[in-house]
């Protein structure tokens, strides 16, 4: 198992990103958290699972259409330390 820690820049606050986040992550059975940062406007998230769906996730987003738009992601891997139950939208 793997961890991975996102920042994704762009049009991805107001655009119904962490929903559709929470969606795909409960779809591939990843366990952590999204949520805005109002400090630059960018969209944090962190996943466990193991490598190979935490990469089509990361794809995924890569791939996304419509009103969001992912201009750069910033990613980094740690091992996993399964303290996620779920995977959850922060407020």
């Amino acid at each position: 198992m793997e961890k991975l820690k996102m920042r994704i820049y762009g049009t991805v606050q107001g655009v119904n990103l962490r929903s559709m986040v929470k969606v795909k992550a409960l779809d591939l059975g990843l366990t952590g958290y999204v949520k805005n940062n109002d400090d630059d406007g960018s969209v944090s998230l962190e996943a466990e699972e193991d490598k190979e769906k935490l990469e089509q996730f990361i794809d995924w987003l890569k791939n996304l259409h419509g009103s969001c738009r992912v201009d750069r992601i910033e990613e980094s891997w740690e091992e996993a330390t399964n303290e996620h139950d779920d995977f959850i939208v922060k407020y």
